[in-house]
């Protein structure tokens, strides 16, 4: 007899709270990193409400667009690096910037009880003294809609392989890590990406 090739939704959450009882946590120490602040690079500005900025002055591993969705460049300055001495202007070319982050704080002043261990991964972490300390070594959690997108029928994940999990209810930013979002007619939505996703209403 054929094995049914798609679970219920239900089915599918109780396999990953099996399969997410396996994975270790990073333990973190309980002390705090005494930091002055923090700078998370983010997504900024838009066609319609361009930013100030300039290739100089922007963060490395952002890169920076015209209004028309033109490449200006990538940004040179590297937190890591220590103050940079950039002209003050504003590059008329660069109307926004795409960063691996779109969502978040920038700056985090204060930072609380915050350590190298339980900061964010992309984020920099400063000591009272403005010098570089670290990077954060934790995944940033997300916000995500509490909203189902309509076209969705399945999802396959990694420790599902070939099976069909029926979705009644999801979206691509709850989408786990590796996990791949379908329509009824198996086109492609979406790939889950690596952040940890809190849901909200």
């Amino acid at each position: 007899m054929a094995v049914h090739k798609e679970v219920s939704f239900l089915a599918y959450l109780l396999v990953l709270g099996i399969f997410l009882l396996h994975v270790d946590a990073k333990p973190c120490p309980y002390n705090c990193g005494n930091f002055a602040y923090g700078i998370c690079p983010r997504s900024e500005g838009s066609a319609e409400e361009p930013i100030c900025t300039n290739c100089c002055s922007g963060y490395k591993g952002c890169n920076y667009y015209s209004a028309d969705g033109t490449f200006v460049c990538e940004g040179e300055f590297d937190p890591k690096e220590g103050p940079k001495a950039c002209p003050l202007n504003c590059d008329p070319n660069i109307a926004y910037s795409k960063c691996p982050r779109s969502t978040g704080r920038r700056i985090h002043y204060p930072t609380g009880c915050t350590n190298c261990c339980t900061g964010y991964k992309g984020c920099y972490y400063f000591g009272q003294n403005g010098k570089f300390v670290c990077e954060g070594e934790s995944p940033e959690p997300k916000i995500c809609p509490a909203i189902c997108d309509l076209t969705a029928a399945y999802m396959t994940c990694p420790f599902s392989g070939s099976i069909k999990i029926k979705v009644d209810c999801g979206n691509c930013c709850t989408l786990r890590e590796g996990c791949k979002l379908y329509r009824k007619d198996g086109s492609l939505i979406c790939t889950g990406e690596p952040q940890i996703s809190i849901s909200a209403a």
